[in-house]
């Protein structure tokens, strides 16, 4: 059935290509007008078709026609439409066509919170809105959109975790939450896994306090819970907060931990003397690049005697940690680097860190949406490129093909 009439008139078409020829914008938009103007004549006839079917049933037979109101209503590929809504004596009558309220296409509404989710602001989107999806949307209206997302990302974080990872990497990162009127520092805590098929995997994101490891147990335990094999798990690469290798060894007990030699290597070079700093981290790298682990030990042996009493305090932070340090040698060689240090999932809480700068307020069912949609972002293209891979891929190219991929998968838990 066809709701929109086209009528072809030669000579009109003839004035038309006479017009593209004089001024292209203006044969576009009088082009389009028409269009709009067909689509808003037809879907007045079915609101009205709609009202009288509803005022023809038995129990409305006392209700009436009360007259119009009129409505603006943005379509996805069209722009905003003139609409008048028929209303009844009662007040009783609820469109199925064009729902109490709305004033955007669910698509359109679902395109918008896309963008947002992308990178642009609401106050941005809301400038451009008219030009960019050929209506004027609020702030309001761009936060509003992300509830079309919001249950997809609810469902993809708490996923089932069906496959089996070998790897977790385990960190924290800091957020500033809008919380009645006031600002508030709150942490999420972010797992990155690393499967059989040497892909990563952000496995969970929950808030917590980053600094408290009975936190991270609830984490833990919630991930074995969802399904992660806690029998495949073979090593947790972190950073150094006080219990937390213990806790993870506990729930893990087949791993082993490591730790991230960025951080260890930052603090050792902190106690050291500013004139020896350059030689420390000279033969600091040559304990971390060592190509094997005894030539690690000696490489660390090394730079104990080279420091002397000089640095004594450098070279105790990173014996204390030496074992962990060198954890990865357990591991093929095609994987060290990647287990050297939490490299991985830091990146991961610095993209979080970068989309949600351009937000003027962030509550924390925002953030939540936002961080997932980053998540699946990310996961696309990781997805494509396992971490022994030594392909380079075009960084435009993953970057779109992600960005796609996320979309389409988030319209798939919807």
């Amino acid at each position: 059935m066809s709701l929109v009439k086209i009528e072809v008139n030669f000579p009109e078409i003839a004035k038309t290509l006479e017009t593209f020829s004089v001024n292209r914008k203006k044969a576009f938009g009088d082009i389009v007008n028409s269009f709009s103007f067909a689509i808003s004549e037809s879907f007045n006839a079915l609101l009205n078709h709609e009202m009288e079917i509803f005022l023809g049933s038995e129990d409305q037979s006392d209700n009436k026609l009360n007259g119009y109101y009129a409505r603006k209503y943005a379509i996805k590929g069209l722009g905003s439409i003139n609409l008048k809504v028929p209303r009844d004596r009662k007040g009783a009558f609820t469109s199925k066509v064009i729902a109490p309220h709305e004033r955007v296409d669910p698509r359109l509404k679902e395109d918008i919170a896309i963008l947002h989710l992308a990178g642009l602001s609401t106050r941005t989107l809301a400038m451009i809105s008219q030009r960019l999806l050929g209506v004027e949307v609020s702030a309001k209206t761009v936060t509003n959109s992300l509830e079309v997302v919001r249950e997809s990302a609810n469902k993809w974080l708490d996923r089932p975790l069906n496959k089996r990872y070998w790897a977790l990497y385990i960190d924290g990162t800091n957020f500033k939450i809008q919380r009645r009127g006031s600002t508030e520092k709150e942490p999420l805590l972010v797992v990155l896994g690393i499967g059989e098929d040497d892909c990563k995997s952000i496995l969970s994101i929950e808030p917590g306090t980053r600094d408290d490891v009975h936190a991270w147990r609830v984490v833990l335990k919630e991930l074995k819970t969802r399904g992660l094999d806690s029998r495949a798990v073979r090593v947790g690469v972190m950073d150094g907060l006080p219990g937390l290798e213990a806790l993870f060894l506990e729930e893990f007990p087949n791993a082993i931990t490591a730790r991230c030699w960025s951080h260890s290597m930052r603090n050792a070079v902190e106690k050291t003397p500013k004139k020896l700093r350059e030689l420390f981290k000279k033969l600091a790298n040559r304990v971390m690049y060592a190509p094997s682990q005894d030539e690690a030990r000696k490489a660390f042996d090394a730079l104990k005697e080279a420091m002397d009493k000089d640095a004594e305090r450098a070279v105790a932070c990173l014996f204390k940690d030496l074992e962990s340090l060198l954890t990865h040698y357990s591991f093929e060689s095609k994987y060290w680097r990647t287990l050297k240090t939490t490299n991985s999932i830091e990146r991961v809480n610095k993209e979080f860190k970068r989309r949600t700068k351009s937000m003027e307020t962030l509550g924390e069912r925002t953030l939540r949406s936002i961080v997932v949609f980053t998540a699946l972002r990310l996961e696309m293209g990781w997805r494509l490129t396992p971490v022994t891979s030594k392909k380079i891929m075009s960084l435009k190219g993953l970057r779109q093909n992600a960005l796609e991929s996320a979309v389409d998968e988030m319209q798939l838990l919807h």
